[in-house]
């Protein structure tokens, strides 16, 4: 049986429904104002092949709803609560392509997807998978995509002290083998890694790669750290104009692209050596870096004054750290000496049992979504699996993959999602091998299986590469990295041949990070000549 409905006629229908049930008066209240909001008819309404109809209903109310008292509460929910708009299009996602398999008129279901996504597009915006709460500590923790499916409440995921913790509700290596069965039986040009993906590129609005990712040019170039290379830049965590560099001559700076013109917000000072690396909070309150001088500090974005200052117990050159995802009271920093360290900047000592020894001088690190795996590279060529405990900040190491003897693991990024199609746990590596490497997480202890790799210019400089934060449901999915000849390069990781989607020029030196603001609408590479260029991204 299907329901169809009259224009206006939807909320009445829920409402009856509801209060025939003998459900108290004001619970049949809410229950309708939040379906009247989008967030309960997101799970659907009947079965899925009810939803259809009702979805289209839903459409016409998003358009020309009925007067509603309910409606003036509207702007005060949903924009409020990303997580709400998140669900209803994952949902809807996987209802039409189940309903795909049942057939349906092509041209009548594209032009019915094309109306739908200009209306949630016109309701809700771009949608980014590191939609998140801004925090009012570091204690806090974003809802994204990955967490949202992965994770659930478990008796066995509170810490010693009660804490939420998350536990992972599938394995790695069941959903590794699951991708490659679908990857090989896939048609050529298909979606990755799904088969059917009619409906998703339909809502993509059927534009390639090279199209979604051609710039217009140079938006701002910024050379307050020139002579001395900028090894390290990185947006805000869900923000659009906030941007931070480390340089070599010992500070950092924090720049506001937005309102016009783009300046220096402030200058971080204090370390007595080069900065090497640093990293955001997620509520972007503070910034921690590491400094060849030996300290970690921990600083105020807003003010620019130093927290706190964290020294070396081995009196060596702090190279790299990261927050723990999941708890930001811990950052993970590696040394010169070999040695990878959990740190607890509230109290600035070492976390028992959070240390662990390499073969090699610690160059990148990075965790996966929910904080439980970390990967770390070294000098020497390999990759280091740990596992990570939630509760007292042990790690446990895992796994361990030789890339390549001898050359440096400059850069890791993980991601779970590669597209919104499936699930594929993936590992960008850059190594001096003169190629970009992409990885398969094969199993839930880190063990990779190398999946592609891309030609570029890196034979010793420490060169970064990021995966594109939106996720699509173009064809396709795209990584980006610098490269040695100083260009910025655009690849596209589903493309067997001629996978360059894009190339930008314009840097007089070897590019040695890039970043994506969380929208994509603009660009930021550094290089060793201590240049910022932000990229500006055409509008569609």
């Amino acid at each position: 049986m299907t329901y169809r409905f009259a224009e206006g006629d939807l909320l009445w229908w829920i409402w009856e429904r509801l209060r025939k049930s003998h459900l108290p008066s004001a619970l049949a209240s809410s229950l309708t104002e939040r379906v009247w909001n989008g967030c309960s008819l997101a799970a659907g309404i009947g079965s899925g092949r009810k939803t259809l109809s009702t979805d289209r209903a839903f459409c016409v109310l998003v358009s020309h709803p009925p007067p509603s008292p309910l409606r003036r509460y509207n702007a005060y929910r949903t924009p409020n609560f990303p997580q709400f708009r998140t669900q209803y299009i994952r949902r809807r996602s996987q209802l039409l392509r189940e309903n795909a398999k049942c057939g349906f008129e092509p041209g009548l279901r594209r032009q019915y997807l094309r109306l739908r996504s200009q209306l949630l597009g016109l309701r809700y915006g771009p949608l980014s998978e590191q939609s998140s709460f801004r925090a009012s500590s570091v204690r806090s923790s974003r809802t994204t995509l990955d967490r949202m499916e992965d994770f659930e409440e478990d008796p066995r995921a509170q810490g010693a002290r009660g804490h939420r913790r998350s536990v992972s509700r599938g394995s790695y290596q069941l959903q590794a083998q699951m991708n490659r069965a679908v990857y090989d039986e896939r048609p050529p040009g298909s979606l990755v890694p799904t088969s059917v993906a009619e409906a998703s590129r339909a809502m993509a609005g059927d534009t390639t790669l090279s199209e979604n990712y051609a710039f217009a040019g140079m938006h701002h170039i910024f050379d307050q750290h020139v002579d001395s290379a900028v090894p390290r830049l990185q947006f805000a965590n869900d923000d659009k104009h906030l941007l931070a560099c480390c340089s070599l001559d010992g500070t950092l700076s924090i720049m506001a692209l937005s309102p016009a013109p783009p300046s220096v917000k402030v200058t971080l000072r204090g370390h007595a050596g080069p900065v090497t690396d640093f990293a955001w909070s997620l509520s972007n309150d503070i910034i921690v870096s590491t400094s060849q001088d030996g300290t970690l500090r921990i600083w105020n974005t807003e003010d620019g004054r130093c927290i706190r200052e964290v020294g070396d117990p081995d009196a060596s050159e702090l190279l790299c750290c990261t927050f723990q995802p999941m708890n930001n009271n811990l950052t993970v920093v590696g040394n010169s000496k070999h040695i990878l360290q959990v740190v607890n900047i509230s109290t600035g000592k070492k976390v028992k049992g959070g240390s662990s020894k390499l073969t090699g001088r610690v160059l990148s690190l990075s965790f996966d979504a929910p904080g439980r795996i970390l990967w770390a590279g070294d000098d020497r060529g390999s990759i280091f699996s740990f596992l990570f405990d939630m509760a007292t900040g042990k790690l446990t190491k895992a796994k361990r993959l030789v890339v390549s003897e001898g050359s440096s693991i400059s850069s890791i990024s993980a991601r779970s999602w590669i597209s919104r199609e499936a699930r594929d746990p993936s590992l960008l590596v850059n190594a001096c091998v003169n190629k970009l490497l992409l990885y398969r997480v094969v199993d839930n202890e880190g063990t990779l299986q190398l999946k592609r790799s891309f030609p570029i210019q890196h034979g010793s400089q420490p060169l970064h590469s990021i995966f594109c934060p939106l996720m699509s449901f173009r064809q396709g999915a795209c990584v980006v990295t610098g490269s040695e000849d100083a260009c910025v390069y655009f690849f596209d990781v589903e493309r067997n041949t001629k996978a360059i989607v894009n190339k930008l020029q314009g840097h007089s030196g070897p590019v040695l990070d890039v970043s994506f603001n969380c929208d994509e609408s603009l660009l930021a590479s550094a290089d060793t000549t201590g240049m910022v260029i932000i990229w500006r991204r055409e509008q569609k």
